[in-house]
């Protein structure tokens, strides 16, 4: 149907005319187009140009399928570079829009679902998700552009360069042969080097050069996809020899290598360069393709030259020395057991290289039977420089080889010799570098001794395993099995002697780790038992001998303990010379122990309780750790040794609190590692550590076998510090006869009857009889406890009585004489006494007024005064009083008070005394 614009007006022929030469000139671009948006770019049109998705820079549209070509010479290769990318997508799934690119194929018809694909690219980071660089291996390159119909981005835009394949690709292709004939120096690279090589690649180059030449390789630039260590997706492997013979391998290599050289040893080497697909690097968290571009995997540029002025080490002056493959001039000697050698420097005594380095690995025997180590010592050595710097040439020494191979620990130079080295481990390098030395040479000779790796001065025959620790040398130090941290070797025995310098010195050993054969722990019998002999039937042990003095034989050490299994031996104090022997058996290999000792002063040890001798009284006691409760310290010794009252009396001990670091094991482990508490048992010394309950407590007893028991308490010098202890010692009575004390009711322990009731374990495990302290019924009439609760009854009594009858004194005291209150008119009185003149007496009888006024004041009146006072209102009060004598006489004082009379008192009256007095009550009326 035809538009109705079209139907109902034409446009002017100017109007056609110009649409036909607008869609002409669309159509018509650098390249030729396919459909709206294929594009081809030939090499004959241009060599480079800017290429970009639909619409760019705006948004690409949905819906689209572009193909780019990018078509050169056969002498060129396509070399493309993205400068943006935006496509909207995820890598490495890309299940929206996306471009694929193909840079294997040889014609730009080729079926593209049989070609090898370089990659699929979307996302928006260019360094993480895209090559850098891409370069075709022929001379064509395919781009596919898709596009979904969700949404769409800002797209791509990118360059393309069409370049001469002979700048960057070796000539034959990805195999092929370069003879030292035509050609002695030179470069190779990989396919598509600077681009990114493609997948599935198998490449080789073989170089053939004349006798007497050697060949060098130099990796200017090395980037080949790390997917692992042993290199196991991409890699380029070199081989010291032709492809056809078994060659050794010089490498393989694979990541980023730069200034790496290489040498062949003979005439001939082979270069291998293999590249796989859906590669995964194992350093990511996804295991997927996101890892096959985040590495630039531009391949290699490698120089190559033949030479036959490449210079070695003169192998022919020892037998053990033997070309380090790969090197220039590297020499490793080999010990065969006790080998002994020379080494010269290279040209030596005239020529030497110069701006070499070369290097020369001396390595003694390490396996399961023998452990060596190297001694160098120098016979000649001249190189040019100061020795303060040795800034031209140097001589340098790593005395431990296997575990510092790159590092340098001391170099030489100057005219002065080195003094004599020895290795610290069974590997030493020397390196002879002679950059800027205008002269140079050395030789030395060498020897490889056993080497056990034990810090202590070697003693007794060469390869023996003896050492010696003395004070006077060291202090302090370290002692390990043999080749420790490593396995020590089996079927070997090592002694270590330690001497201290005088009897003022204590050794102190500790073990910071114990591992022999773990079939040997001890048994559950044994766990507390570090003496035990079964160790000497089962396998490897440490065992511990201590000098007889007064001995003066050559057998002079007695053993003293044994240990065995993973547990870790206690804290040992010594008191004089000691010695330790190591025993392996045939089969056994393990990691051995490591402990460190130290000389120390007797009073740097003894701090807040040194050795005590207890002699006990026939009852008991307690002792306490330092400082209890409060955190005992470290390097602390105590000694307590408690002796029975009577010959037949046996001392026991309990634990009432205890808490020292480490932990009581039966199957190895940490065990009193830092501190220990020692109880002797006869000839034993049962060691216990660790935190106790209040049920373990209860269940924990040593008894001795005699009279004496000796407590020590030890701690190493790593111990950090716990609660502690605190114990019991009970003596216990030992008769035939009948118990005189008291006797316990489970064990039948008879102790003294003091310890009754004093609030601490006296009769052993899980008996607290003699805790019970209410009274007990006896045979034998009143017990002294019984006497003793009688009097304290009486004398309480007594005390209580007389308290009593005190306060009923002051209770009546206090309401006798009671003061009164004076301000109340109801408590003023007067008391009158009759004094009575007595028979045959001249006195007459007298009336006595005492007037108690409110002003405290008292007045006395004779008979003739009987007015005494006024009341409040003025009036004046008068008191008489008759007496009638009774017809007895004047002692009948009850006559008296039952014919008194008080007159009442007048009328009231004016008075011209302005006090008011209160008429005075008659209180009491005594006669005397």
């Amino acid at each position: 149907m035809k538009s109705p614009i079209l139907k109902n007006k034409m446009p002017p022929r100017a109007c056609r005319l110009l649409i036909w030469i607008t869609t002409f000139c669309s159509f018509v671009v650098v390249g030729t187009a396919d459909r709206d948006c294929d594009v081809t770019y030939s090499s004959r049109t241009t060599k480079g140009a800017k290429f970009a998705s639909p619409n760019w820079p705006q948004a690409y549209p949905n819906n689209k399928r572009c193909v780019y070509k990018f078509v050169g010479l056969s002498s060129e290769r396509v070399k493309i570079r993205f400068n943006k990318f935006n496509l909207q997508g995820m890598s490495p799934d890309c299940r929206n829009d996306y471009i694929d690119v193909y840079i294997q194929l040889t014609s730009p018809n080729d079926a593209l679902l049989d070609a090898e694909l370089l990659g699929r690219f979307c996302g928006d980071d260019m360094q993480e998700d895209l090559p850098q660089l891409i370069i075709s291996t022929n001379n064509v390159i395919v781009i596919i552009f898709f596009s979904d119909g969700t949404k769409t981005d800002e797209g791509f835009q990118g360059y393309f360069e069409f370049i001469d394949a002979w700048a960057l690709v070796t000539p034959g292709g990805c195999s092929y042969t370069i003879n030292s004939k035509e050609r002695n120096k030179g470069y190779i690279v990989s396919p598509t080097y600077p681009g990114t090589y493609p997948n599935n690649l198998h490449c080789t180059y073989e170089f053939h050069g004349i006798p007497g030449q050697r060949i060098k390789l130099t990796f200017n630039d090395f980037s080949i996809f790390h997917g692992d260590d042993y290199c196991p997706f991409d890699y380029v492997k070199i081989k010291d020899g032709r492809q056809q013979t078994y060659a050794e391998d010089i490498g393989v290599f694979c990541g980023k290598y730069t200034d790496v050289t290489l040498f062949s040893s003979r005439e001939f080497l082979f270069v291998e360069f293999v590249t796989r697909s859906g590669r995964v690097s194992f350093d990511e968290n996804s295991l997927d393709d996101i890892a096959d571009y985040k590495f630039d995997r531009s391949g290699f540029n490698i120089s190559y030259e033949f030479s036959t002025e490449f210079i070695r080490f003169d192998l022919r002056i020892t037998k053990e020395a033997t070309h380090v493959t790969g090197t220039e001039c590297d020499v490793r000697i080999i010990s065969t057991g006790g080998s002994v050698g020379t080494i010269e420097s290279p040209g030596y005594p005239g020529e030497f290289p110069k701006n070499t380095t070369c290097k020369c690995y001396l390595d003694g025997e390490m396996n399961q039977g023998r452990l060596e180590k190297v001694n160098v010592v120098f016979k000649d050595f001249f190189i040019s420089g100061s020795i303060q710097n040795c800034k031209e040439g140097f001589l340098g020494v790593t005395y431990e080889g296997h575990r510092r191979s790159t590092e340098i620990d001391e170099k030489f130079c100057g005219h002065l010799w080195p003094p004599e080295l020895t290795s610290r481990d069974p590997r030493m390098i020397l390196t002879f570098d002679t950059h800027g030395a205008s002269k140079a040479r050395f030789m030395l000779q060498y020897e490889f001794l056993s080497d056990y790796a034990i810090p202590g001065r070697p003693i007794g025959q060469e390869g023996e395993c003896n050492f010696l620790f003395e004070s006077k040398r060291s202090h302090s130090g370290t002692f390990n099995s043999p080749r420790h941290p490593d396995n020590y070797p089996p079927n070997i025995e090592c002694v270590y002697i330690f001497q201290p310098e005088s009897r003022n010195e204590k050794l102190l050993i500790s073990f910071d780790m114990f591992s022999l054969n773990p079939s040997a722990d001890p048994s559950p019998e044994q766990s507390r038992d570090p003496h035990s002999r079964k160790c000497l039937n089962t396998t490897d042990f440490l065992e511990l001998y201590e000098i007889n003095e007064a001995d003066l034989s050559e057998n002079r050490y007695y053993a003293v303990s044994i240990y065995c299994g993973t547990k870790y031996p206690a804290p040992i104090l010594a008191h004089r010379e000691i010695k330790f022997r190591f025993k392996a058996m045939k089969n056994n290999s393990f990691q051995g122990f490591k402990a460190r000792y130290e000389f120390v002063p007797k009073s740097e040890l003894q701090k807040g309780c040194g050795i005590s001798e207890i002699l006990s009284d026939g009852k008991g006691g307690v002792i306490t750790s330092p400082r209890f409760p409060q955190k005992y310290e470290s390097r602390t010794y105590c000694e307590w040794k408690i002796t029975a009252s009577r010959p037949q009396n046996k001392i026991m001990i309990q634990l009432e609190t205890f808490k020292i670091e480490g932990k009581m094991v039966r199957d190895g482990g940490q065990g009193c590692k830092n501190a220990v508490l020692r109880v002797q048992k006869g000839k034993e010394m049962s060691e216990i550590c660790g935190t106790f309950n209040d049920s373990e407590l209860s269940k924990t007893a040593i008894t001795s076998d005699g009279d004496t028991e000796v407590i020590q308490f030890l701690t190493s010098s790593a111990a950090l510090g716990f609660k502690g202890f605190k114990l019991t010692w009970t003596e216990l009575h030992i008769s035939g006869g009948p118990c005189y004390g008291f006797k316990c009711q489970t064990t039948g322990h008879c102790i003294s009857p003091d310890l009754k009731c004093n609030q601490l374990p006296n009769c052993g495990p899980v008996d607290k009889s003699d805790e019970i302290c209410r009274p007990l019924a006896s045979s034998h009439g009143p017990t002294p406890e019984k006497v003793q609760v009688v009097h304290i009854v009486i004398g309480t009594s007594i005390s209580v009585f007389f308290c009593v009858v005190l306060l009923i004194c002051g209770v009546y005291h206090r309401k006798k004489f009671r003061p009164r209150d004076r301000h109340s008119p109801e408590t003023d009185n007067v008391e009158v006494r009759y004094v009575a003149a007595t028979s045959g007496s001249n006195t007459t009888d007298r009336l006595l007024t005492i007037d108690k006024s409110e002003s405290n004041r008292s007045s006395v009146q004779t008979p003739e005064k009987t007015e005494i006072a006024r009341d409040h209102t003025g009036h004046n009060a008068e008191v008489k009083k008759v007496f009638n004598e009774h017809e007895n006489g004047p002692g009948d004082q009850n006559s008296l008070r039952h014919n008194h009379t008080v007159i009442s008192q007048e009328k009231p009256s004016t008075s011209t005394n302005p006090r008011p007095v209160t008429a005075p009550k008659i209180q009491k009326v005594s006669i005397v």
